[in-house]
């Protein structure tokens, strides 16, 4: 996964110790269905393993209707694997055809 560095605007708030916990687990459990997703999206697609790639969670914008139906879960270095949740399918985006 990128690593970006954000600096806290405000003081930051100390969650009690029962959500820290929760939070914890949460946080886990989100970054082990992300890595899966990767992974069958990279095998459908025929690319690289998802240990070549940047796992992301990424939504993208449906032209159609201006709402969210397709995520970004891996970036390669010349290509993306994106997964269409409404109609259940894989794709390969290039953000930088997109940029033309």
């Amino acid at each position: 996964m990128s690593t970006v560095h954000f600096q806290p605007t405000n003081e930051t708030v100390l969650l009690d110790a029962e959500d820290r916990h929760r939070m914890t687990r949460l946080y886990e459990e989100v970054l082990t269905r992300l890595d899966e997703m990767a992974m069958i999206t990279a095998r459908t697609l025929g690319m690289p393993p998802a240990a070549a790639a940047d796992v992301l969670f990424h939504p993208i914008p449906s032209r159609q209707t201006g709402g969210f139906h397709a995520v970004e879960v891996l970036r390669g270095a010349l290509v993306c694997g994106c997964y269409d949740y409404a109609q259940g399918s894989c794709f390969e985006f290039n953000p930088q055809l997109q940029e033309e």
